[in-house]
């Protein structure tokens, strides 16, 4: 047979694959952009461009709450899909398309583990090191690098204009150097000391770049075969082995300090077992662990507390009343710490909230895949080896659970006549920044700590605005914006995986009450 018969038995092969999965495929009932049910290059090149959040809550608006989003993949907005995605199931697992970010062949961490065994395992042993007493003990070190992050936005050399105001500072590169210090810390007991000196800076676009080339996989995993990553970030392989050297020398500088030298994870887990087996990690294991949780931690927080920065100065009202609970609440700035006193301040919660609501860190689908049971999906029973998810982004834009989803509105969170105990607890439902079920986010205590008390202290300390002309729009959307980007008043995020951003550029100022 010649090359000519060749071709054409491609090509009607090719015919014959795209008219399967417009019209027989078990998924074609469904609905969804044609070429998401044709191939996962649809999924992979939004992905690309950073707007995949945007594009399932689009697709969700056009098609309905069931949206066919890949040849094999199910997108699901809805209360109840939600919790039968990511709920206590046994039917459910994590997606194989999470296999082509790993490391390295079997390098799995409580992040990546499909198998739910080797997960529950790994979960058990590290939550021992994120305790809320682990979390506690932890603290003092926190407020030193807060202290800095906040001399570093008005300190005593810190240049102002005659009203006191500082320059407009983009608080996107100081948040990043904040929770990278923090989670440093946390996680090998020696911080990077991004506040301080630029040296470790290439960090951020080290992981940026890692980021997209996950995201990219996560949509087409077969794509990972074809090495991309040497064409689309050809520095990001170099930046990203200068990360994992010096996260190395880390871990073994603080082997060598000692168990008791650091209120560290490595303190409490090093010898921590998992009750059910006795087992317990190895050093790799830990590494991993202390790896993985400094990337998706220090991104996550950084990400709402730049959000929280960007709300709060569009909307002057909620800054007030956030101000008024803290000062009514709190007799000093140090007396803002983890403790009862925080945990009263239910305005402030509301705020944090309502921010990872409006942007949550990581806005797609975290796909899962069912098993050889199937799965009944908000009623609809999804056959073996398919894959479900929700878009974080799309479910906290949805008019049905919060109305005026695009207004940055931490009443929603507060119950009260015009807000009654049942609209809030539909809010809190579908409410998922950090996932839920067996694979919710094992570091959400410490995050939830990171921003509370960062912003409490903020806003007690300093009056903010932000600065006119164009500095003063970095981050908002542009009206003219044809891709979902036209929204003024919304924080602007590119997602690959977690979220990329930049500003908003805030002006300072000391309070004095």
């Amino acid at each position: 047979m010649g090359s000519f018969d060749w071709g054409i038995s491609r090509d009607l092969h090719d015919m014959g694959v795209c008219v399967y999965r417009l019209t027989l495929h078990p998924l074609a009932k469904y609905p969804g952009p044609t070429l998401a049910k044709l191939t996962n290059f649809y999924a992979a090149y939004h992905a690309f461009r950073g707007d995949l959040h945007l594009d399932m809550w689009k697709s969700h608006q056009k098609y309905g709450t069931f949206v066919r989003y890949g040849p094999n993949r199910i997108l699901v907005n809805s209360e109840r899909g939600l919790h039968d995605i990511y709920g206590y199931r046994k039917n459910i697992q994590k997606s194989k398309g999470y296999l082509p970010i790993l490391p390295a062949p079997g390098a799995w961490s409580v992040h990546t583990a499909i198998d739910k065994g080797m997960h529950g395992h790994k979960r058990r042993v590290i939550s021992q090191g994120l305790s809320d007493e682990c979390i506690k003990s932890f603290e003092a070190t926190y407020l030193v690098h807060l202290r800095r992050f906040m001399n570093k936005i008005l300190g005593e050399n810190t240049v102002v204009d005659s009203e006191g105001w500082t320059e407009a500072i983009n608080m996107t590169p100081i948040c990043n150097h904040f929770t990278f210090d923090v989670m440093g810390e946390f996680g090998f007991g020696k911080a990077f000391g991004m506040l301080d000196k630029p040296d470790n800076h290439f960090i951020i676009h080290a992981i940026a770049a890692s980021n997209m080339r996950t995201s990219i996989y996560c949509q087409f995993p077969a794509l990972s075969k074809l090495k991309l990553e040497k064409i689309l970030y050809p520095r990001g392989s170099a930046m990203r082995k200068k990360f994992l050297d010096l996260t190395r020398e880390f871990a073994e500088q603080r082997v060598s300090g000692g168990k008791e030298s650091k209120n560290d994870l490595f303190r409490f887990v090093v010898d921590a077992k998992d009750p059910e087996t006795g087992q317990g990690f190895s050093m790799a294991e830990l590494w991993a662990e202390s790896k993985f949780l400094i990337v998706a931690g220090s991104d996550t927080s950084s990400t709402v507390l730049a959000t929280l920065f960007f709300y709060l100065t569009r909307y002057r009202e909620v800054e007030q009343k956030l101000f008024e609970e803290l000062r009514t609440t709190f007799s000093s700035l140090e007396e803002i710490c983890l403790g009862p006193k925080l945990l009263s301040c239910t305005y402030l919660r509301a705020c944090v909230d309502e921010a990872m609501r409006m942007n949550p860190p990581a806005g797609g689908a975290m796909w899962r895949e069912v098993d050889s049971n199937g799965a009944f999906i908000d009623g609809d029973f999804v056959s073996p080896g398919y894959d479900v998810g929700t878009s974080m982004y799309a479910i906290h834009h949805n008019e049905e659970y919060y109305p005026e989803s695009y207004t940055y509105k931490p009443e929603r969170w507060i119950e009260s006549d015009n807000n009654p105990a049942k609209a809030v607890q539909t809010a809190r439902n579908c409410l998922n920044p950090f996932s839920l079920g067996p694979r919710g986010c094992i570091g959400r205590s410490l995050a939830l700590m990171e921003i509370r008390v960062a912003l409490a202290r903020v806003v007690w300390a300093f009056e903010m605005k932000k600065p006119e002309g164009a500095l003063g729009r970095v981050g908002e959307g542009i009206p003219e914006a044809t891709n979902g980007r036209h929204r003024v008043n919304e924080f602007q995020l590119v997602d690959h995986l977690t979220s990329d951003k930049d500003g908003p550029y805030i002006q300072f100022r000391k309070r004095h009450i």
